[in-house]
């Protein structure tokens, strides 16, 4: 008799559940249904981040309850910054508003920058579109054929603001390994830095997100218009693998330390958020509908074409790695905002 009723409890158990899942699907429904979602993406037009919003665009028009337009609205400012501090602390909380933008951005607060006024613990993650290996890229007019000569000559690379990539990882690597970089700051992103290396205004650049360059610059590679000195990243590329990883550079247990937190934030490059506050049933819905997109076929295919097929993460898994980075040692944190700034 017992068992009978156990079955029949648990039974009811999932038919419960089940009840409640459409109940939330259908509320999400009724929510998105004729609305917009705007993902803000917090770096130029006709970036990789760019690129990477509007695959996920297309995709959440798709699989979201309801079947919303989704637009995107570009940003761009000192690092994804000015996107991550409007999306958490000015837009609506109602699951009408995504961030993404730089990767290194969730990691601001923790190296102590005043201007990111969110909380990378407290904003709710719906995941990241793939991984991606920064190069460092000299001109083919440079004097520098491998990476130790980044060890031994000047390399006058273009860089953005201080904090995005092309800032962030020619200092650090000047500071902990004693790296040659010298920057020229003040360029708006990727592609008037590549402008530039055309014209000869620079040398390289300190930091390249490597798929950028077989899609956006395949001439280059074509012509051998660039050498790929050097890989920035925890895993060498499949396409990468005779190009050194920085960390190969490392001579003490610090300084393979420091690398291993800078080169991990390679591994969530395209990261997206909503704000905290979002409704349950809306962030269960988006967070569903983001997943789905990733494993879309045309969301593949664009994926695999424009380089980047590889590494995608769920929401929760970008949270994990959030919240690991948060408690490490203090002094680990320390030295590596030491070696950034």
């Amino acid at each position: 008799m017992s068992n009978r009723w156990g079955g029949c409890a648990l039974w009811l158990a999932i038919a419960a559940l089940l009840c409640a899942s459409a109940a939330r699907a259908q509320d999400a429904a009724a929510f998105y249904k004729g609305r917009t979602i705007t993902i803000v993406v917090g770096i130029v037009p006709a970036s990789t981040y760019d690129h990477s919003a509007r695959l996920i665009a297309r995709g959440l028009t798709r699989h979201l309850p309801g079947n919303p337009n989704v637009i995107i609205q570009n940003m761009h400012g000192a690092n994804s910054i000015i996107a991550a501090n409007y999306v958490y602390n000015v837009a609506p909380r109602d699951g009408t508003v995504i961030w993404t933008g730089a990767r290194l951005a969730p990691f601001e607060p923790l190296f102590g920058n005043a201007n990111a006024k969110f909380d990378a613990g407290k904003v709710r993650w719906l995941g990241s579109t793939a991984s991606e290996n920064g190069v460092v890229v000299a001109w083919h007019t440079a004097p520098h054929q491998t990476a130790d000569d980044l060890f031994t000559k000047d390399l006058i690379v273009g860089a953005t603001d201080p904090g995005g990539d092309t800032y962030f990882y020619p200092t650090a690597l000047n500071r902990l390994l004693g790296a040659k970089f010298k920057l020229i700051g003040g360029y708006a992103g990727p592609e008037p830095i590549a402008l530039a290396m055309e014209r000869g205004e620079v040398q390289g650049s300190g930091s390249w997100s490597w798929s950028n360059i077989p899609f956006a610059h395949p001439q280059w590679l074509a012509e051998n218009k660039v050498r790929i000195l050097l890989q920035l990243g925890v895993d060498k590329h499949p396409d990468l693998q005779n190009v050194p990883l920085a960390v190969e550079y490392a001579k003490t247990e610090e300084q393979r330390q420091v690398l291993s937190i800078l080169m991990g934030m390679k591994k969530f490059s395209y990261p997206f958020f909503v704000p905290p506050g979002v409704p349950d049933d809306r962030f269960a819905a988006l967070a569903t509908a983001f997943e789905e997109t990733m494993r879309d076929e045309d969301f593949l295919a664009d994926s695999k074409f424009q380089g980047r097929g590889i590494g995608m993460a769920s929401g929760m898994e970008v949270a994990a790695a959030y919240r690991a980075a948060y408690a490490l040692p203090q002094s680990v944190i320390d030295r590596a905002r030491e070696v950034a700034r």
